[in-house]
């Protein structure tokens, strides 16, 4: 009897191993998957920044422009 204890213990064992191994293996997908999201969010936010520098330029140059514009005809 005891032998047949001590097997179902071990397949138990087994069974809880694998049970683990397979939750460790999902976890680290998951995280996985979180850090691949992370960096292509911190690439598209990279993006948008530089598009927003380039309005920012064209934005101020326009202001320049308009300030020299306005003082020329103050001048005459």
């Amino acid at each position: 009897m005891s032998t047949v204890s001590s097997g179902i213990s071990s397949t138990a064992s087994a069974a809880t191993k694998m049970e683990s191994a397979t939750d460790g293996a999902s976890f680290m997908s998951q995280m996985q998957d979180v850090q691949g999201q992370m960096q292509q969010d911190m690439v598209d936010k990279a993006k948008l920044d530089a598009q927003n520098n380039k309005m920012n330029g064209i934005a101020d140059s326009a202001s320049k422009a308009g300030s020299a514009a306005a003082q020329v005809k103050i001048q005459y």
